[in-house]
């Protein structure tokens, strides 16, 4: 998975978000798997040299929807 880009994951997590606004809890744990290989992968290849502001609003989004499943019926608390 060469080549992760902040792009991807915020791809990863507009779709994490999409699945479960579907209730597709199935889809939203594969997304959440591959998100988290290749978050782990970004910041292994990119270390100290990551931007910092874009990681800033990424975990922002990462908050955000997992503010949404708390709230969703069903969501974790």
């Amino acid at each position: 998975m060469a080549g992760t880009s902040l792009a991807t994951l915020l791809h990863d997590l507009t779709s994490l978000r999409q699945a479960l606004e579907r209730e597709d809890y199935g889809t939203a744990g594969d997304v959440l798997a591959h998100h988290d290989q290749r978050l782990r992968e970004f910041i292994d290849t990119v270390g100290r040299h990551a931007p910092m502001q874009a990681l800033r609003g990424m975990l922002q989004l990462q908050h955000l929807v997992q503010a949404d499943d708390a709230r969703m019926p069903g969501g974790s608390s």
